[in-house]
C-alpha cells in the first residue's frame, strides 16, 4: 500500500460534544423576581389605563346628555325639561325621558366605570318580566303597584341637579288609602335658562345613583319624591365627572368639587358665612361606614349606599344626602346646601 504524505492524509474529525449549561437555583430567583417587580410596577399602570379609557368614553356621554340637554332648552326658550315629574295616571317620567329625542340612544347615560357591569343603576327592568331589583320595584312597594314609568331608558349613571330642573308632584292620584305612603305635592321649579347668572358654575349632572331604601332593613322604599336622597358617586380613581349648563365637563376629586361661591346674602334664612352652593361632605359617622364594608370613606357599590342610614333623625331617617350636595343654582336663591359633614 502506497503511504501518502502526512499533509496529503485525510482529517480525522473528533465528534463535536455540545455541553448544555442549565440556570442555577439562583438566577432563576433573580429573573422570578425581576419579573415580579415589573409587573407589581405595570399592573396598577394598566389598571390606571383601562380606568382613563373608561372615564373618556364616560365623558363623551355626559357630554352628550348635557348637549341633549340644552338642545331642549333651545327649543322651549331656555325652560329645562322637569327632573322628576308625576304625571296623571301615577307615570313617572324623568329628565331623561324629556330629552330622549335629543340624544342618539339610551346608551349615552350609562357610564362604562358603574361597578354592575350594567353602564348604569336599573330603573325601570325589562319591559316585559320581572322588574325584581329596578328602581320601579321600589317606588311600587313604597307608592303602590299603580305607578309606572315613561320607558325612555332603562339604565343611569347619572344623578342631576334639582335645582336646576326641578320636581312636579301634583298630578298623581295615589293617596294614603290606596297605597303604603301617599306622594305630597312638591314643585320647586326649573330654573330657566335666562335666570342663571353663572352659567358656566351651574351644574346640571354628575355620577350618581338614587338608594332604593333609606337603609337594608326597612320595609318600605322608593323615596322618588325627595330630591335629597339622590346622591352623587366618586366612581372615578376617588372622583366624579361634572357636566354644567354651558356645556362643558370635567373631572374633580370627591372632596374638591367647585362649591358655586357663598349663597347670596339677600337670600333669606341663609347663614352666608358657611352656606355655599354646592360640596362634598359625608354626614355618615366612621362606624356606620365600616358596618357596611365602606373604608375610603365614600360608596364603591350599590349595596354600600342601600345599607347606610340617612343621617339627622332617631330612626336614621333625615332629611340630608349623605355624600356631597349639588342641589342649587349659583347667584340665585335656589340653594340646598347641608352643613354637618363629620369628615370627607
Amino acid at each position: 500500500m502506497v503511504s501518502l504524505p502526512g499533509f496529503l492524509r485525510p482529517c480525522r474529525r473528533r465528534p463535536h460534544i455540545l455541553l448544555k449549561r442549565a440556570f442555577t437555583l439562583i438566577e432563576l430567583l433573580v429573573v422570578i423576581a425581576i419579573i415580579a417587580i415589573l409587573a407589581a410596577i405595570l399592573f396598577p399602570v394598566f389598571a390606571q389605563a383601562r380606568e382613563s379609557a373608561k372615564m373618556t368614553v364616560c365623558l363623551s356621554n355626559l357630554k352628550q346628555t348635557t348637549m341633549a340637554t340644552l338642545m331642549y332648552m333651545s327649543d322651549t326658550e331656555g325652560a329645562p325639561p322637569i327632573g322628576m315629574n308625576m304625571e296623571a295616571g301615577n307615570k313617572i317620567t324623568f329628565v331623561h325621558d324629556r330629552t330622549a329625542v335629543y340624544r342618539k340612544n339610551a346608551d349615552v347615560l350609562q357610564c362604562p366605570s358603574y361597578p354592575t357591569g350594567k353602564g348604569g343603576q336599573d330603573y325601570t327592568g325589562p319591559a316585559t318580566g320581572s322588574i325584581a331589583g329596578s328602581l320601579l320595584e321600589a317606588v311600587r312597594n313604597r307608592i303602590g303597584a299603580g305607578v309606572s314609568m315613561q320607558n325612555n331608558f332603562r339604565y343611569n349613571a347619572y344623578t342631576w341637579n334639582w335645582g336646576v330642573f326641578g320636581m312636579l308632584t301634583v298630578g298623581t292620584s295615589l293617596s294614603p288609602a290606596g297605597s303604603p305612603v301617599s306622594v305630597p305635592t312638591r314643585i320647586p321649579n326649573p330654573t330657566n335658562e335666562s335666570k342663571m347668572e353663572k352659567i358656566s358654575d351651574t351644574i346640571m349632572y354628575t355620577d350618581g345613583y338614587f338608594p332604593r331604601r333609606y337603609n337594608s332593613t326597612e320595609a318600605l322604599s322608593g323615596w322618588i319624591n325627595w330630591w335629597y336622597k339622590w346622591e352623587i358617586w366618586p366612581r372615578h380613581r376617588a372622583g366624579m365627572l361634572l357636566a354644567y349648563a354651558d356645556g362643558h365637563a370635567k373631572f374633580f376629586r370627591h372632596n374638591g368639587i367647585p362649591d358655586g361661591g357663598v349663597v347670596r346674602d339677600s337670600c333669606p334664612g341663609w347663614p352666608v358665612a358657611t352656606e355655599r352652593y354646592y360640596n362634598w361632605t359625608r354626614h355618615v359617622p366612621q362606624a356606620i361606614l365600616n358596618n357596611c364594608g365602606i373604608t375610603e370613606g365614600y360608596p364603591k357599590t350599590e349595596k354600600h349606599f342601600e345599607c347606610v342610614p340617612h343621617p339627622n333623625s332617631s330612626s336614621g331617617n333625615g332629611y340630608t344626602p349623605n355624600f356631597g350636595d349639588i342641589n342649587g343654582v349659583p347667584g340665585t336663591c335656589t340653594a340646598d346646601v347641608n352643613t354637618g359633614a363629620v369628615g370627607n
